[in-house]
């Protein structure tokens, strides 16, 4: 419970960090004085790391190159999956296709046995 505790107040601290420029622990430590020993250090540093941060933003020449090659991506991914939906089109479509052609050799076989079947009773009576 006590490392859950210390991991919510740093998780607090660092989202105050980020939103307040000159940001200090003290309120912590002061709504926390069971925590105070483990926490001291552990907001201290958390207060260094964001001293020795700086804000980072991108290029304009890096930001369009990202987005070329996002839709590049995009469109390839876009033409393999089209390509997959007509590859699974004409497979159903042979499928379809065999299926019809053993349905009529059925039904021609069928058609053959009857009239022999015919046949043989007009040729008994």
């Amino acid at each position: 419970m006590q490392d859950k505790m210390i991991a919510e107040v740093l998780a607090a601290h660092a989202d105050y960090l980020i939103d307040n420029e000159a940001a200090s622990g003290e309120e912590y430590l002061g709504l926390f004085p069971a925590y105070r020993a483990e926490l001291t250090s552990l907001l201290r540093i958390a207060e260094r790391v964001r001293a020795a941060l700086a804000p980072v933003t991108p290029s304009p020449a890096f930001e369009s190159g990202l987005k070329q090659d996002l839709l590049v991506a995009a469109i390839r991914r876009a033409a393999e999956r089209s390509d997959e939906r007509s590859v699974s089109f004409l497979r159903r479509r042979h499928v379809l296709i065999g299926a019809a052609a053993v349905g009529s050799a059925l039904s021609v076989a069928g058609i053959v046995a009857a009239l022999l079947w015919w046949q043989r009773s007009i040729a008994r009576a």
